[in-house]
């Protein structure tokens, strides 16, 4: 049953609809509350998927990637006109051509990364930065408060790596120097525990 319905969330209606059921819209919306965009900042959104919040950013210059090619192609055909969206893997070599960035958005992604890979991401992150920049992440989380359903909805979640908040913290400073953060537990409709994490000061030279 579980694995039929991830494999179901391929399809870009059943995704969305379900993000907005459960209320994983309201995680993120509550992320971009967050990050404080501002008209004219630069953004770079790593596992945009089909980028359904893309109305609530305002008026930025906005990156996404995701791998999934069913996702950015229905991201640009509804808002391609206003943002650059492109189905490859973020690496290092893509910062050449990039502008340096005043957000950073990683939302459900580090989850779904070992640890390698996350601290691969997050060093692109921190190189991607402006001055003053930031990066935001939320993922599913496991702690000792959490109910029995939310427990059960990060323990059967799609990602494989599903981390207690310490962990995800430890990961996110050895590449930032300051790291907010905050569980939320009240912000979907069904129980949900998520970690959301604000990143400033990258501890290799950023991009400026």
């Amino acid at each position: 049953m579980l694995e039929k319905l991830r494999q179901m969330l391929g399809n870009v209606g059943l995704y969305v609809a379900l993000q907005k059921g459960v209320g994983a819209d309201r995680v993120r919306y509550r992320c971009l509350d967050e990050a404080e965009l501002k008209p004219g900042d630069r953004v770079l959104d790593v596992g945009c998927g089909p980028a359904y919040y893309f109305d609530r950013l305002g008026e930025v210059e906005y990156y996404g990637f995701d791998t999934s090619a069913p996702y950015i192609e229905h991201a640009r055909e509804r808002y391609g006109n206003r943002g650059d969206f492109r189905c490859e893997i973020l690496t290092e070599a893509h910062l050449a051509d990039l502008p340096h960035f005043d957000t950073v958005l990683l939302f459900g992604l580090l989850h779904h990364l070992d640890d390698d890979q996350c601290a691969s991401l997050l060093d692109v992150a921190s190189k991607s930065l402006a001055a003053g920049g930031k990066v935001i992440t939320c993922d599913p989380c496991l702690h000792p408060g959490q109910g029995r359903i939310s427990r059960w909805m990060s323990e059967n979640d799609r990602g494989e790596f599903v981390r207690t908040p310490r962990a995800f913290e430890l990961l996110a400073r050895a590449s930032f120097g300051e790291v907010d953060s905050e569980i939320l537990d009240t912000v979907s409709r069904v129980p949900t525990s998520h970690y959301m994490m604000r990143m400033s000061v990258p501890l290799v030279n950023s991009a400026q």
